[in-house]
């Protein structure tokens, strides 16, 4: 079976941060489509993000498996109400909650060490170090990886996405699974424990490793993907 899949990246990060898993997707005879989100824009709001999602999609592009990542899983209902999607995989996702925030009684989203950021004066926020970035992203990645991922990491400016309710107030019924590492800082294993089964109605898949397994282990990633859509 080759299905198109659709890689939707989280805040501070591009379309490059899907470089490593791509070829391990070409090599299992599937075709990946990537895209950078507006992430430093602070007008841009969760419906943006779409609409760059869906500006993204080849023109014989008739159905996808979304992969959303961090961040960009609270993209992908979005993009699944406007286009067929045979599965939707929130991957270390931000699950959305259709009620209210993401973090609204769940445990806390992020460890303490996590989300180390500095302010900027338009609103956005940026890594000003390596370890600040690899406590919250690549704690399993090779320091060469990590330094790579450091120096193209963007500005996120958030202003436009959570001062008001997300744009769903249900989510449609496209097939979903959901995968966490155990050792992720940026989204902790104990919220994608708690708010998975309640709000997507899957079990999670739980993975070894932090919150870029993308970067740290593509090939299983890869693997596991592809086994998702062949079940």
């Amino acid at each position: 079976m080759v299905s198109t899949f659709v890689f939707v990246h989280g805040a501070w990060h591009g379309a490059w941060c899907w470089s490593r898993l791509v070829p391990e997707m070409q090599a299992r005879g599937h075709r990946s489509v990537v895209m950078d989100l507006p992430v430093d824009d602070g007008d841009a709001t969760f419906e943006d993000y779409a609409d760059a999602v869906l500006g993204s999609y080849p023109a014989d592009l008739e159905d996808a498996v979304l992969v959303g990542h961090s961040l960009g899983a609270m993209v992908l209902p979005l993009v699944a109400t406007s286009r067929p999607a045979s599965l939707l995989v929130f991957l270390c996702g931000v699950i959305p909650n259709v009620a209210g925030k993401p973090w609204n009684g769940a445990p806390p989203m992020g460890r303490p060490e996590a989300y180390q950021t500095e302010p900027l004066d338009d609103g956005s926020s940026v890594f000003r170090t390596v370890e600040s970035a690899r406590l919250s992203f690549y704690a399993d990645c090779d320091p060469e990886d990590v330094a790579w991922a450091f120096a193209h990491l963007r500005p996120q400016n958030s202003r436009s996405l959570w001062d008001r309710p997300y744009p769903l107030t249900r989510l449609p019924v496209t097939p979903r699974a959901a995968i966490a590492g155990v050792d992720d800082a940026a989204i902790d294993i104990e919220f994608s424990r708690a708010v998975t089964r309640p709000r997507l109605g899957v079990d999670l898949i739980e993975i070894p490793g932090a919150h870029s397994p993308f970067l740290a282990r593509p090939r299983e990633v890869a693997s596991l993907l592809d086994r998702l859509v062949r079940s």
